[in-house]
């Protein structure tokens, strides 16, 4: 009962943050193990209710989907993310891109593409620069929509990463179906390599497969040197979690590329 009226009070919520605007953008850099750095961010929506604090976003996005809310949330969001690369361009001489989540019913907008393209072309933003993150769970129901959506992003400079892989049924037949160029590898499969060689043997075996296919590789969840060091031995070359970073406000993010590559308006 208390977690369905939780649930309740978040949905009323939503209704006023998004008429208000009241999301907030936080950006979690990726480690290059290569260059030293930072090399791209994912952009994170958080969501804070005056009396119920943060609000976990994978409560709020699934009650958002659940009621067709996500759309003008994805919306805002991403403006949000355009203006903010427009308001520091010089990011982008340091930066690869910045990766954009697009859930399922996104997707399945029947103008999508010409939708984000135009948001972005609206506030300047070379096609380049983003990188949408597709979902493993949505990947496995590719179907011709979603597989045209996905070449209309490709064919207009927009890269495409498939998230969460190993989080549930994807396999590699899933993968090839769409363009990707990133594979992001859940931190599900990271649990226990160090100690279980088992675990060590599969993770190891995933990212050698990936890489003799030419994807590039973001592990994700990396939360200890021990767990930095062993991904890395095997060849990994970008690294996402708490280890370099926790997710970041626009101005500490601003803060900590800045002092990290010296980068300078």
């Amino acid at each position: 009962m208390n977690g369905f009226l939780y649930n309740k009070r978040v949905e009323q919520y939503l209704h006023k943050a998004i008429t208000e605007d009241l999301f907030e953008i936080y950006y979690q850099p990726v480690y290059s193990t290569r260059k030293k750095c930072f090399i791209t961010l994912e952009a994170l929506s958080r969501l804070q209710h005056p009396e119920l604090g943060w609000i976990a976003p994978d409560v709020f996005i699934q009650i958002a989907e659940k009621n067709h809310m996500i759309e003008q949330i994805t919306d805002l969001q991403f403006s949000r993310v355009c203006r903010f690369l427009g308001e520091n361009r010089y990011l982008m001489r340091h930066l690869l891109n910045v990766k954009v989540n697009l859930s399922s019913l996104d997707l399945m907008r029947n103008d999508c593409s010409r939708h984000f393209i135009r948001i972005m072309d609206a506030y300047k933003i070379p096609h380049n620069w983003i990188q949408f993150e597709i979902t493993e769970t949505v990947a496995t129901e590719c179907n011709a929509g979603l597989r045209r959506v996905a070449e209309e992003f490709t064919d207009a400079g927009i890269g495409l990463c498939l998230d969460d892989f190993g989080s549930g049924y994807a396999n590699l037949n899933t993968v090839m179906r769409l363009p990707f160029s990133v594979i992001k590898v859940d931190r599900s499969l990271l649990f226990d390599i160090c100690r279980d060689e088992k675990r060590a043997i599969f993770y190891e075996s995933v990212v050698e497969t990936f890489h003799k296919m030419n994807y590039h590789i973001v592990s994700e969840g990396v939360e200890t040197q021990e767990e930095m060091e062993q991904i890395s031995s095997w060849g990994v070359e970008m690294i996402q979690g708490y280890y370099f970073s926790k997710p970041l406000p626009e101005k500490e993010l601003l803060e900590l590329l800045k002092k990290q590559d010296n980068i300078e308006r």
